[in-house]
């Protein structure tokens, strides 16, 4: 079962807690002040200070800006959020031929909630302004903690079939788009946000990965189920929230259950900030498995086109490279 339980060395405790400080931080004040919108502090903080992880300040600093700048667009838009989910994704294959997939994939985790009306689209300058001040202040907590460019470099194996990536990241981005503000209403960025999770590189392992982080998800909810069952008090959503973010960056790399887990209870913590617990997880766990089918279809599809066009880029996408 190590495929199932281990990926590497646990996070340790100096790293955990500068990255709760950095994605924690801005949310922990923009809330109280201006009031539920101030949740998107929370998932700017997150995105920037991943991406700053991966690739440094600079790069995390540019894709999360353009992703915010095209969030703003689609707020509001459902027709303009399917006409850029294609070309934003092809942008990220291009990107990963210059091993940059990482850190835009990072920041595409920001635009998906940007195409839900769980956002006020009568706010742009307040939601523009909070994102800024969340991922300022997230990357530099990195920069001065010195946890910037910290991750694996991407291998160049990965170039090869990063275009290939791109397009079918293009096709199945449009469709959970389009599927989860027909069908989900409010809720329905959960759809490609999840997508996006999943495709998140490396994409050696694409199918125990995607059952990793399914499994985790079916845990983290029902824990965030459980907790708003005993009570909604905002003070017990915060406290839990706060506690599971830590706990879940302490399991990365070394358990993606377990930190899929408790990130998934740490998001729906925080995002009941701005609607109902049991909304949110139920349908995040819709979603997790419709996007975790679509997934698997797109690699099979992917694996396919790369075996008549590259059979060298999928020997090495199988090795887990």
């Amino acid at each position: 079962m190590n495929w199932f339980v281990e990926d590497g060395e646990a996070m340790p405790w100096r790293s955990v807690t500068v990255t709760t400080a950095a994605v924690a931080g801005p949310a922990l004040v923009a809330v109280p002040l201006i009031g539920s919108p101030g949740a998107i502090a929370f998932i700017a903080g997150l995105s920037a200070h991943l991406a700053a992880r991966d690739r440094g300040i600079g790069p995390a600093a540019l894709v999360t800006l353009v992703l915010m700048m095209s969030g703003l667009l689609v707020l509001g838009a459902p027709v303009m959020a399917l006409i850029l989910a294609p070309c934003l994704a092809v942008m990220i294959g291009i990107c990963g031929t210059h091993g940059m997939a990482q850190p835009g994939m990072r920041a595409m985790i920001v635009w998906t909630i940007f195409t839900s009306p769980i956002l006020p689209d009568d706010r742009d300058a307040v939601l523009a302004a909070i994102f800024i001040g969340g991922m300022v202040w997230a990357l530099a907590i990195t920069w001065w903690f010195k946890e910037d460019a910290t991750g694996d470099a991407e291998t160049a194996q990965s170039h090869r079939y990063a275009l290939i990536f791109g397009m079918g990241l293009g096709i199945g981005l449009m469709l959970s788009v389009y599927v989860g503000g027909r069908y989900f209403g409010e809720h329905g960025f959960w759809f490609p946000l999840t997508f996006v999770v999943l495709c998140v590189p490396p994409h050696g392992n694409l199918f125990s990965k995607t059952l990793r982080r399914t499994i985790g998800t079916v845990l983290g909810t029902a824990i965030a189920i459980a907790v708003a069952a005993i009570s909604e008090e905002m003070w017990l959503t915060v406290a839990v929230g706060m506690i599971a973010l830590p706990i879940a960056f302490r399991f990365l790399p070394r358990n993606y259950t377990l930190f899929t887990t408790f990130l998934t209870v740490a998001v729906l913590e925080i995002l009941a900030l701005v609607s109902q617990v049991s909304v949110l997880a139920v349908e995040r766990l819709v979603t997790m498995a419709a996007a975790a089918a679509m997934t698997v279809v797109l690699g099979v599809l992917g694996i396919i086109v790369l075996r008549l066009v590259k059979p060298d880029a999928l020997r090495a996408l199988q090795s887990g490279e």
